[in-house]
């Protein structure tokens, strides 16, 4: 898909049809579409972004754009600089929103998450090491913003976790066995894990078990 690019979005329902902006791998969303595609007013989509920034759990630099757009007011054109928020504000906002939609977005939100997890990427030999790195950052990114959130219950909070946790603990296990860090941990004696390539793969496919058995549950 090309870079600066603006396609539309429209929500299952039909009801909500949006011109998203697609730059630098990302979408980019403004306030007041934001608040359009979560059904709620512009004023609390203002007040979730200044506290996501507020707590810093995101960089604003990073995920705030301001683009200049050329805007109607009566009969005058006039040249307004407009902010646009990223995938990582539209996702953190979408678990603060408390409206229909925001419960709408949190459902397919946990359940992107999961299916990512198991079946979106399979860590296999096939792998690169900046996809790795890449992962890594997402999935710590979401699981920073999942148990923030008080909008999920606790059994939810703690499962998602969970899971997140365990993919991140994989993921460090198999990059470090790739750079030959690979160790046990919380023993009495500090003493190199002689691995295989089959077993550390096999340690991995259990803890793909798992999310499986918790994506059923």
């Amino acid at each position: 898909m090309e870079e600066n690019q603006i396609i539309i979005y429209q929500t299952e329902d039909g009801q909500t049809q949006i011109d998203v902006r697609l730059e630098n791998d990302t979408v980019w969303l403004t306030q007041a579409q934001m608040a359009e595609l979560f059904q709620t007013d512009r004023t609390s989509i203002v007040r979730h972004i200044n506290n996501i920034y507020k707590i810093e759990e995101l960089d604003r630099k990073a995920t705030c754009a301001k683009i200049a757009q050329v805007q109607i007011e009566g009969k005058r054109r006039v040249k307004r600089i407009i902010p646009y928020f990223n995938l990582d504000v539209i996702i953190s906002v979408g678990y603060r929103v408390n409206s229909k939609r925001g419960v709408k977005f949190r459902q397919w939100a946990s359940r992107i998450l999961k299916d990512y997890l198991v079946k979106g990427y399979a860590v296999n030999e096939r792998i690169r090491k900046e996809q790795i790195g890449e992962l890594r950052q997402l999935v710590g990114m979401l699981g920073h913003t999942i148990q923030s959130q008080p909008l999920l219950s606790n059994d939810e909070t703690n499962a998602l976790f969970e899971v997140v946790s365990d993919y991140t603990y994989a993921l460090d296990t198999l990059d470090n066995y790739d750079y030959e860090r690979l160790t046990i941990e919380k023993t009495t004696q500090e003493e190199p894990f002689h691995a295989t390539y089959e077993n550390a793969m096999a340690e991995i496919r259990k803890l793909r078990e798992k999310f499986i058995v918790n994506e059923q549950r």
